[in-house]
Parts: structure tokens; sequence; C-alpha cells
């Protein structure tokens, strides 16, 4: 059998999951340093740390929409710090149990509930209205970072999966380019044409099974939930089994990537099969295609809906992250001051475009659309395609769920070095999820 790799890199649900990327940054402080509450003006300059995950594109946008909210408020320096998602989740983990968060940072979806039970977020109940602005946000999304309706946060964009694929490589092997009724029978005869075509080199797809946010995916177009809103498991392990299946016939017909490929994936363009042209396609968080053009051009990257063999697409606007107040912040409504600002302001809104998914101020994003370029005009584009289509949100996760990501991409890690078949992967991981909401 393959000999597997010791590193295994997390996963995660919340987008998606967005991007990730190199480590990049200054050094995150847990509270403000200064002695003014409100943007220096009632006794000194003011320091308050923002944190989050991301890639090198997100992290220079980042910092231009920052450097513009100093200097509309004088005596504010605002610290920031990323790093890729793998990184991200155990540190921001190894803070939340210190009481050592920064001022203002982002929760993976799946860890809302829990870190907001352990403390760990600001009701900002307080500041709503008169610091934060929802006056141009969609109710619906307003209750991204609602727990029983307290605001403990907001999402700083809306997102959804797609797959991010080469059109070229697809004409050149002869293959329609996948849109709304594409099969996964579809994609394994692409797949064969694909190999073909590049002399065997290239799949059609890079191997999607141990990213737990597809497993999401996939159980939406077969009509059902990871979780219910009353927090039980919305899916059976013969779904987990099924799935697993399902990659099996993609990894047997060459459609999808090797294991050694697939087991180094981690969201950056570094370890993409479809960045290093392994594979003519990858299911994505749909917020990071930008750096797929970046890499590829303009020309090699398009968008779809994964492939299904129900009438559902399995696709839906959720928030890619929320943004939190730590209570141990010295400055807490200056740190809500930021929140608003990159959720509000119409330059932060310019600067950002979509790297960070669809923006919550419905203003801002009329009036950014228009003039959309690269990958945030396909990602619009797609968005407006399908949006008709598109599931309701689905539930925010139950606490004691946060390391299923990682032990989903595990599981799925053991099946393709070969160390467990189908269906004892689906019983052992079954078993976890049980745990995890008990």
């Amino acid at each position: 059998m393959a000999q597997k790799p010791a590193r295994r890199a997390l996963r995660t649900w919340g987008v998606g999951l967005a991007a990730a990327g190199v480590v990049l940054a200054s050094t995150a402080c847990a509270a403000g340093d200064g002695d003014a509450e409100s943007g220096g003006e009632s006794g000194g300059p003011v320091t308050i740390s923002f944190q989050w995950w991301g890639n090198d594109e997100r992290a220079v946008l980042t910092d231009e929409a920052i450097a513009l909210f100093e200097e509309q408020n004088p005596g504010v320096t605002v610290e920031t710090s990323f790093s890729a998602i793998d990184s991200y989740i155990p540190k921001l983990a190894t803070q939340i149990a210190s009481g050592s968060q920064p001022d203002l940072f982002l929760i993976p979806m799946e860890s809302v509930k829990e870190y907001t039970e352990k403390g760990a977020t600001t009701d900002l109940t307080e500041y709503i209205g008169d610091v934060i602005s929802v006056d141009d946000i969609p109710e619906t999304n307003q209750k991204i970072g609602q727990i029983d309706g307290t605001f403990y946060g907001f999402t700083l964009g809306t997102a959804t999966y797609g797959w991010a694929y080469d059109p070229v490589a697809f004409e050149e092997a002869g293959v329609d380019a996948p849109t709304a009724g594409f099969t996964w029978d579809d994609l394994i005869d692409a797949g064969e044409k694909i190999r073909a075509a590049s002399g065997g080199a290239k799949a059609a797809i890079t191997d999607p099974g141990g990213y737990i946010a597809h497993f999401g995916t996939y159980l939406d177009q077969n009509d059902k939930l990871m979780f219910t809103e009353e927090g039980e498991l919305g899916f059976e392990e013969s779904d987990l089994e099924d799935w697993f299946d399902l990659m099996q016939e993609l990894r047997d017909s060459g459609a999808s990537t090797d294991p050694q490929t697939t087991s180094t994936l981690d969201q950056s363009m570094q370890n993409s099969g479809f960045a290093l042209g392994k594979s003519a396609g990858e299911f994505i968080a749909a917020s990071i295609t930008g750096a797929f053009v970046d890499t590829l051009g303009e020309e090699r990257v398009a968008l779809a809906p994964m492939p299904s063999d129900t009438d559902r697409l399995g696709l839906g606007m959720a928030g890619t992250n929320v943004a939190a107040v730590s209570p141990e912040s010295d400055h807490p409504e200056v740190a809500a001051k930021l929140l608003d600002f990159l959720i509000n302001d119409p330059e932060a809104a310019e600067i950002l475009g979509l790297t960070r998914g669809i923006p919550l101020n419905t203003t801002n994003y009329e009036a950014l659309a228009p003039t959309l370029a690269g990958g945030d005009k396909i990602v619009n584009d797609f968005v407006l395609e399908y949006q008709d289509e598109f599931s309701d949100p689905s539930p925010l996760a139950p606490p004691g769920v946060s390391t299923l990501p990682a032990d989903f991409t595990l599981a799925y890690e053991n099946i393709i070095f070969g160390q467990q078949d189908n269906a004892d992967a689906a019983q052992a991981l079954y078993a976890l999820f049980e745990s995890a909401i008990s």
C-alpha cells in the first residue's frame, strides 16, 4: 500500500471556508494598550488587534483597508495577524482557552456556538445602531452571528462553494463545460477524456473526498443536513459510506488526483492540485477564485456547481466566518467600530471587493457589482446565475464539533492509503460525529 505522509492538513467547512495562505503578519495582542476608548479622542492613542485567516491577496487588501480605518480614526492603531486556516484553528483554540484572543477575531463557522458558550465573545447588542449599523444588512445575514437572537458577531461576507475548472482543458479534451445538470457520471466520463488528452498527467478534479464541506454539499444535494436546528445529526452512517464509495469511483476511474497530492491539500495555491496543473479543476470556497485567477490566468478559470445526481445543486450562500469582539478587550467599542467599518464603509468595500465573499451591506454590493473584474467578476456572475436555486442557509453547528473537519480528513486519508475500507471508516467517523454532539 502507499505510504501515508506524516503531515495531515486540517480542513474546515466554514469557507469557507475560505482561503488559506502563507503565515505573514505582525504579532497580535490580546487587548489594547492605550487609554482612550474611542479613536484616541479622550486620553491618548489606542491599539487594538485583529486576527483572521486568509491568503496573500486577502492580506494585501486587508492591510490597505486597515490603513484607511486608521486614517479615519486618528490615534487608533490596528495590529493585524493572519495565517493559513490549518494553523489558525488550533492557534485560536489555544488563545481562547487562555483568554488571550485578540480584540477582534474571526471564528470558523463550526466553532461559533462553542466559543460563544465558553464566553469567548462579547454581546454586541449595546453597539447595534450607534456603533454598528445594520440598516443595509438583510435580516437573514444578520442572523449568521446571532445565537438565540443575541448579536455575538457578524460575518464579513457570504459565499458559496463551487467548482473552479479550466475551460481550456475541458475544450481541448472535447468535454462540454460543466453546468447545472452535470452528474457525477459525467465527471467520470470527463476524467477519462482529460486523462487521455493530457497523456495521463492531469485528473479532471482534485480529490474532494477529505473535505467535510464538500460532504455537506453532497448531503444538501440529497435534501439532508449535517446538523439540524436542534443540534442533532441530519444524516446517517450510510450517507458517509455512500460519499466514500462515490469518491472511490472517481479515484478508480482516474478522474481525481493521487493520494499523495490529496494528502497535502490545505486550501493554498502552493498545494492545490488545480493550481499546480495536476487537475483541471477543484471544488473550492468561491471567495478564493481570485487566487486561482492570479495563478493560472483569467482565461483558465471558470465556476460551475458541483456535479449532482438530483435536482438540487447543493448551492447556498452562507457566512464565511463570524467576526467577534473579545470580552477581554480593553477597547471593545473601538473593536466594534472596526467591525462596522469592515462591513459598512463604502471605501472599504471598494478595496476589499469579494475577497471575503459577497459584502453584507447591500448598498455597497450594488455599487460594487458593476465595477468587478477578474476573479471577483467570475464569482459575482456565478452567484447571479444560480442564486434562484440556492438552498436555505444550514443551521449553525452545535458546540463540540470543532475537531470534526480534521477527523473527516483523517478518516479519508485512512481510506486512500489503504488503512481502512469505506464501511469501516464511515462507521468510525459517524461514531465521532455522535460523540461530538453528545
